[in-house]
């Protein structure tokens, strides 16, 4: 009775023992770490880019003679209206702004410049019957090269995707030409008008960063310019015979051309930021 009692305690001191070596071997499970949250993008900094699109075109208005101070017959002020018509273009250029987005808002604000290549005309040919001294054939034509803006944006970000709207100043080079056609014994005038013109602009967006630095986008603008008039020349309205000679002079009058413009276009953007 006594070995067996000597013979328990001592393996119990044993096991005891051995119990704490045992659960040193044994692996122990890391504690879980904390997820860590990407920080969310910001819009603020300076970018550069470039651009494509497509424009869309609606011109209309007249082209009028004054008076010659006769008041009558063909020394009488005569105009011929132009219906509204549609060109369109491709577009390309480049632009150049900066955004500032403050910490912990969705809220974007900038501004932002752009230029852009274009080529879009019109031409009206007169066809009979028209009022005198107009004759069947007269061409008057419009056309334009370049467009540009300088806008503010305000924008709504999630995270790397934001939509804006835009709005402010835009500008654009209209060419008019004038030929009124050789009539008898009337000459010919061919005259040429370029102005720039400046107007307002507005439409919206969506851009999405794709990473740091390099952001896509699309945008539409509408813009006009209003109602401007333009030089088209003096034109020869009447024949006066002068006495006892075989000669004569001609009276002349100022032509002009007025026109109304709008325009609307939708663009491809490429941006990189730059700081």
């Amino acid at each position: 009775m006594h070995r067996f009692t000597t013979a328990a305690l001592v393996s119990s001191i044993l096991i005891a023992g051995a119990v704490p070596a045992l659960a040193a071997d044994l692996p122990v499970k890391a504690r879980p770490m904390a997820p860590v949250m990407a920080a969310a993008y910001n819009w603020t900094g300076c970018y550069i880019g470039g651009n494509v699109g497509g424009k869309w075109v609606r011109t209309s208005g007249s082209v009028n003679i004054g008076p010659t101070g006769t008041g009558v017959g063909l020394g009488a002020p005569a105009a011929v209206a132009f219906a509204a018509a549609d060109a369109s273009t491709l577009i390309a250029g480049g632009q150049v702004g900066c955004n500032y987005q403050a910490a912990g808002s969705n809220w974007v604000f900038g501004l932002e410049g752009d230029a852009d290549w274009q080529r879009w005309s019109r031409t009206s040919t007169l066809v009979a019957p028209v009022p005198t001294p107009f004759v069947a054939g007269d061409i008057f034509d419009i056309r334009s090269r370049w467009q540009a803006s300088a806008r503010g944006r305000i924008g709504y970000a999630w995270d790397r995707l934001m939509i804006y709207a835009t709005g402010g100043a835009a500008f654009t080079n209209v060419t008019v030409g004038s030929n009124f056609i050789v009539f008898g014994i009337f000459p010919a005038t061919v005259a040429s008008d370029t102005k720039t013109l400046f107007g307002a602009t507005v439409g919206g967006g969506l851009e999405y960063a794709f990473t740091n630095n390099f952001s896509a986008g699309i945008e539409g603008r509408y813009s006009w310019y209003g109602t401007q008039t333009y030089n088209a020349g003096l034109v020869a309205t009447v024949f006066t015979p002068a006495i006892g000679a075989a000669g004569g002079a001609f009276t002349f009058a100022q032509a002009t051309q007025t026109y109304k413009l709008d325009t609307f276009e939708v663009m491809a953007k490429l941006n990189w930021k730059i700081f």
